[in-house]
């Protein structure tokens, strides 16, 4: 049982070994970085659907692998999460800027805005930073061989996600516009 009140908020969780769609349980007022941020190693999702690894929503009903009431996600496997509330900053906004980054995930690459104390670089911050951090105005890319990442076309858009750090395969300055529809790594 919870020590405070929690509100319940829809999610889909992916991991390098599956996607799950489910509830997860804010503090109100916290965002879901915050929660997953907490020193407890598991992330409790309730209503839970496990589908087969992957990243194109809607899943296919044969991807489905289990329906659970209960599952207890291991935090340091999550890679990404769609829903919850985005985290907002606890520093003034006038000590960060935003940065248009990408952070590589297999086949595909997730883009979008995500806050940095000013005058700090990347590779510090994210040598340092907790794991979970919010990427807004968030976009996910199919990579294609035969076209440059400047080309390519978002599969979805997000408002926001909460991206692990330390699970992206790698991570590029990506600058440009939020509003530009188009990912814009090398200029």
């Amino acid at each position: 049982m919870y020590r405070s009140p929690r509100e319940a908020h829809e999610a889909r969780i992916y991991t390098g070994a599956y996607r799950v769609y489910g509830t997860i349980h804010l503090v109100p007022g916290a965002g879901t970085a915050d929660l997953l941020n907490q020193e407890r190693p598991y992330l409790p999702v309730t209503g839970a659907l496990v589908y087969a690894p992957g990243f194109r929503h809607p899943p296919e009903a044969r991807e489905l692998k289990a329906s659970v009431n209960f599952l207890a996600l291991r935090k340091e496997r999550v890679q990404w999460v769609a829903g919850g509330r985005p985290a907002e900053p606890r520093t003034s906004p006038a000590l960060l800027e935003r940065r248009r980054l990408a952070f590589l995930f297999g086949d595909y690459l997730l883009a979008g805005e995500l806050l940095l104390p000013r005058g700090v670089r990347l590779s510090d911050f994210l040598s340092q930073a907790r794991p979970f951090q919010t990427l807004k105005e968030a976009g996910l890319y199919l990579l294609a061989p035969d076209r440059p990442l400047v080309d390519l076309d978002p599969l979805e858009r997000f408002p926001f996600l909460t991206v692990n750090l330390r699970l992206a395969e790698g991570v590029v300055e990506a600058p440009g516009e939020a509003s530009d529809p188009r990912l814009t790594l090398f200029g």
